[in-house]
């Protein structure tokens, strides 16, 4: 059975919304899973920038189903989250991907 799955992105700036996009439609596609971007809040899965000053209010009340953090290196992170370092790159963006499809396979809504 195939799974589709939307990300989005919350408290970065165009030029890494942009990587993101990029690098989503790059490794997207895989063994029964679609990732895509979306610019919908609601999304399954949420990268935040945590650099951002105001990366907590961008998640505002929605509960996505897997947080990505997205910070410099050796950056404190949100606690159970998944972790992406910048600058983003394919084979870390598909691992990351990896770990939340197994979560959310494991635990679907």
């Amino acid at each position: 059975m195939s799974h589709k799955y939307s990300i989005t992105c919350s408290a970065m700036d165009e030029r890494d919304i942009a990587l993101i996009k990029s690098l989503i439609g790059i490794v997207g596609k895989g063994n029964n899973v679609e990732w895509v971007y979306s610019d919908a809040a609601e999304a399954d899965v949420v990268i935040v920038d945590t650099d951002a000053n105001s990366y907590r209010d961008g998640l505002g009340s929605h509960k996505p189903r897997a947080v990505v953090a997205y910070a410099t290196p050796d950056k404190t992170l949100i606690p159970n989250t998944f972790s992406l370092t910048k600058p983003a790159r394919a084979r870390e963006l598909l691992e990351v991907l990896g770990g939340i499809q197994s979560r959310l396979v494991a635990s679907p809504e």
